[in-house]
């Protein structure tokens, strides 16, 4: 004859057992929050105008406890989409450092960038400057007027986040018609003159906004200063 498990012969605890271990065992709940999610809690009447302590109690812990779980989701959430973002860019400097020549540079950065970054389109651009010239790379890189990129970011600012109506047909040329947000950033790979910028752009609205974090974009731009330095500068 077959064995009943142990545990299917052990009778189940009754109420007045359970009663007496949460008596015996006053933090039981402290560190098992979630159970209260579950219980039902009596009101007490204790007459016109006198509150049930008790059950404000059991209240508040079940929304601290409900509070707790949704900032903790957030917070994963928050890390695992800066995790993502950070790879992106990592795979994008991959692709910049991998280029041969100045043109394969640009190109990398106009065609596999946004892929990687789930852009639209990257302009690059520089200012017109007689003993420095920027070569163009066949209309990649953007000519802009002396004084252009002051004008765009400002004297004394090097990022503009632009949340909408952000496509300037100087800086992103035939593409400024699809470009609503963009992150400008400005470069000066020469330490002095030429200067330029470059820019993200993406179709969709308020993807940039003044007041995100810009650590990524401004790292971003950083390489791209290199970059051009790497293949503009002479070698001494």
């Amino acid at each position: 004859m077959t064995e009943m498990p142990e545990s299917l012969l052990k009778p189940a605890p009754s109420a007045e057992d359970v009663a007496q271990y949460l008596a015996e065992n006053p933090d039981f709940f402290r560190h098992r929050q979630n159970l209260l999610d579950g219980l039902e809690m009596p009101v007490r009447q204790h007459g016109s105008g006198v509150a049930d302590m008790q059950h404000y109690i059991v209240e508040r812990l079940r929304a601290e406890s409900d509070k707790l779980r949704g900032a903790t989701s957030e917070l994963i959430h928050i890390s695992r989409s800066n995790l993502e973002t950070q790879q992106r860019i990592h795979r994008a400097v991959l692709a910049l450092l991998n280029a041969k020549g100045f043109e394969t540079f640009v190109e990398a950065l106009q065609d596999l960038v946004p892929d990687l970054l789930d852009l639209d389109c990257i302009a690059i651009c520089f200012e017109e400057h007689a003993q420095a010239p920027i070569p163009r790379c066949g209309g990649r890189v953007r000519r802009l007027t002396a004084g252009a990129v002051d004008q765009v970011l400002g004297e004394d600012q090097d990022v503009w986040m632009v949340p909408d109506h952000a496509g300037d047909e100087a800086i992103f040329g035939p593409r400024a018609d699809i470009v609503r947000s963009a992150a400008l950033v400005r470069l000066a790979p020469f330490y002095g003159d030429p200067v330029g910028l470059v820019a993200f752009g993406v179709a969709e609205p308020d993807y940039f906004s003044p007041v995100q974090g810009n650590d990524l974009v401004l790292f971003l731009a950083s390489v791209i200063e290199f970059g051009v330095r790497r293949w503009l500068t002479a070698p001494e």
